[in-house]
């Protein structure tokens, strides 16, 4: 079966990958899981099937682009014009 994997790094960015994976759900889990532990991802979010998948960071400037990086963003989800 294949899965859309969602990870993220101990960095806070986030990723995802598509692959074949177990029928079942739970052992598909696992091997994810396992798949991005060994690549320092933390899976997040399991999906059956192929599915693009778009973050905040799509969207909007990075905080590197318009902060300095030693403060912390306020980050408004509905706020897309920036």
């Amino acid at each position: 079966m294949i899965y859309t994997a969602i990870y993220q790094c101990s960095t806070g960015e986030l990723s995802y990958e598509t692959y074949s994976g177990h029928m079942s759900r739970k052992d598909a889990w696992l091997e994810a899981a396992t798949q991005g532990g060994a690549n320092d991802k933390c899976l997040l979010a399991l999906v059956p099937g192929v599915h693009p998948v778009y973050f905040y960071s799509d969207f909007v400037q990075s905080v590197a682009d318009t902060e300095q990086t030693d403060s912390v963003k306020q980050i408004d989800l509905f706020d897309l014009n920036s």
